[in-house]
C-alpha cells in the first residue's frame, strides 16, 4: 500500500497569532506585491519597514526558527529596493529553505482570504478581523456573518494497472511534463467516488480498488489535495473533457517528466516507482 505523508518541516510552527502594535524585528514575513512573493535573495524578508515597505492585510502566522512570523501585501505598483525581487509561489520554493516553503505557503492562503473577505458575502458590508487575535475569521458588523479562510477539497489518484501508470498532461504545462488524474470534490460527493468521476470525465477509464494515500495542503490558492492509489478495470485511456492535452499510459521504467518534488503526484509516482 502506498503511503505519503507531509510533517511540517522542523522549525516551523503554525498558528494564529496577535499582531502587536510594534512591529518585532528581526522576524519573518510572507510579503505580497500583485500576488507573488517578495523574496531577498533566497529567502523571505526579515524586516519590511527597514526596506520603506508599507504593509496591508498583516496578518500573524506564529514562528520560524524561533522568529515570530508576520504575512502582509505591499500596492501593486510598488517599487522594490535594491536586492528585492518578485517570485511566484511556486518559483520561491525552489529557493527557500523548507520552513519558509511552508510558512509562505499558509501566508500566501491567509491573504487570500484577508483580499477575498473584505466585504460580507450575505450583505455586502466591510468585514472586520475578528477581536480575538488567537481566531482566524472577520465578521461582519451588519449582520453578523463570520467568514473563515477556505479550504477547498481535491482529489489526485495513481491509477495503475500493473507495471503501468496512467498519466495526464495540461497544455499550458512545460514541455514533456505529465501528471495525475486529479479535479475538485463536487458537493455531495465523497472522495473516493469523485477519483472514479475524475478519471472517467477526463481519461475514459474506470476504476476500482480507490485507496487513501495521503493529503497535503496546495495553496494555489486554497486547494487540500487527497491522494488516493486506484486500479484500472477498464476502458481506453484518451482526454475526453477538453481540460487535458494527452491522457496515456507509461511503463515504470519509461516515464515522462513528471510534477515537482514538493507535490503529492511527485510523491504518489516516487513511492510506486519503488514498489
Amino acid at each position: 500500500m502506498i503511503q505519503v505523508s507531509f510533517p511540517p518541516p522542523p522549525g516551523f510552527a503554525p498558528s494564529c497569532t496577535a499582531v502587536p502594535a510594534v512591529l518585532p524585528s528581526p522576524a519573518v514575513w510572507v510579503v505580497q506585491r500583485g500576488g507573488e512573493l517578495v523574496v531577498d535573495g533566497g529567502a523571505l524578508l526579515d524586516d519590511p519597514a527597514r526596506h520603506g515597505l508599507a504593509l496591508d492585510d498583516v496578518n500573524g502566522l506564529g514562528a520560524v526558527d524561533g522568529l515570530p512570523a508576520f504575512c502582509g501585501v505591499i500596492a501593486s505598483d510598488a517599487a522594490l529596493p535594491d536586492g528585492l525581487r518578485t517570485e511566484s509561489l511556486r518559483g520561491a520554493f525552489a529557493l527557500l529553505p523548507p520552513a519558509q516553503q511552508a510558512m509562505a505557503a499558509y501566508g500566501a492562503q491567509v491573504l487570500h482570504w484577508a483580499r477575498t473577505t473584505r466585504f460580507c458575502g450575505e450583505c455586502g458590508a466591510r468585514t472586520d478581523p475578528s477581536r480575538d487575535p488567537t481566531r482566524r475569521a472577520r465578521g461582519c458588523p451588519g449582520c453578523g456573518h463570520e467568514w473563515f479562510p477556505r479550504v477547498s477539497p481535491c482529489v489526485i489518484a495513481l491509477v495503475h494497472d500493473g507495471d503501468r501508470v496512467l498519466m495526464t498532461r495540461q497544455a499550458g504545462w512545460p514541455a514533456g511534463r505529465y501528471g495525475l488524474v486529479a479535479g475538485f470534490v463536487e458537493p455531495g460527493e465523497s472522495l473516493e467516488d469523485c477519483v472514479k468521476r475524475e478519471a472517467m470525465e477526463e481519461t475514459g477509464v474506470t476504476l476500482d480498488a480507490v485507496a487513501y494515500a495521503g493529503s497535503q495542503p496546495w495553496p494555489f490558492p486554497h486547494q487540500l489535495m487527497v491522494g488516493f492509489t486506484a486500479r484500472w478495470t477498464g476502458g481506453e485511456a484518451a482526454p475526453r473533457d477538453g481540460e487535458l492535452e494527452d491522457a496515456r499510459w507509461f511503463d515504470r521504467g519509461a516515464l515522462p517528466i513528471l510534477p515537482p518534488r514538493f507535490s503529492i503526484a511527485r510523491r504518489l509516482v516516487d513511492a510506486w516507482v519503488r514498489g
